[in-house]
């Protein structure tokens, strides 16, 4: 037991490398949302953690008891999530190249991209589900314009042009495609994997496609912010 405590005060003392920065996690990224309506709010994207939550004693007693968060554990660190959502739970890779992104990529996404306007951070879903909550900076582009392009024509041009693609429809060009960061409500959602493959038979470049596989309910899941305001958030 104590050569097991002794491993992980060592293990825990191992700092990330440059590329694993995980300061960004408690500076925070911040960026200018343009909602559904037009209007810019400026957002601290961070992992927004009540002060009372940090006194939590880590344990399976605290963690996984029961419904998995103890009856002890104060209302404002926990949170009930639905478990039989969607028919099926993708697989991490979802194509060769297209690369699989975690919530500290996503992050390093959102700050790069305000630098870049050749990146494109999107929410594939549903308008309302756009509008309740979103990841600040993400546009919304729902994955349907891409598969049924003869039903939402304008829609599916316009998304062209925020996409970056040129030419017409038997014969886009794709040279100056933005590189796309895209999402939907979690691993068992299938929008933005069908937006992905829609996109991917078009032509669209698998290298510029980034796929947050967790989506909402994993960045929700982890504490991190979103564009529906937590009651102890602090922008």
């Amino acid at each position: 037991m104590y050569k097991i405590i002794f491993l992980l005060i060592i293990l825990n003392s191992v700092s990330f490398s440059s590329e694993q920065d995980t300061s960004i996690l408690s500076t925070g990224v911040e960026i200018n949302h343009i909602n559904h309506t037009g209007e810019k709010e400026s957002i601290i994207v961070k992992r927004e953690i009540d002060p009372v939550c940090k006194q939590i004693h880590i344990s399976n007693d605290m963690l996984w008891r029961g419904k998995y968060a103890s009856h002890e554990v104060s209302n404002a660190c926990k949170s009930t999530f639905i478990t039989s959502a969607g028919k099926i739970i993708f697989p991490m890779k979802i194509h060769k190249d297209v690369e699989t992104y975690g919530e500290m990529e996503v992050m390093a996404f959102i700050k790069k991209m305000q630098e870049d306007n050749n990146m494109l951070f999107i929410d594939t879903r549903d308008e309302e589900w756009y509008e309740y909550r979103t990841i600040p900076g993400a546009i919304n582009m729902h994955y349907v314009y891409m598969m049924m392009p003869k039903v939402f024509e304008e829609e599916y041009k316009a998304s062209l042009v925020k996409l970056g693609i040129l030419g017409k429809e038997k014969a886009l060009d794709f040279s100056q495609a933005k590189t796309i960061l895209v999402f939907c409500n979690g691993a068992w959602c299938s929008q933005s994997p069908k937006m992905i493959k829609a996109l991917l038979a078009l032509g669209y470049p698998p290298e510029k496609i980034k796929w947050y596989r967790g989506g909402m309910q994993t960045w929700l899941s982890a504490g991190m912010t979103s564009t529906r305001k937590n009651k102890f958030s602090r922008q």
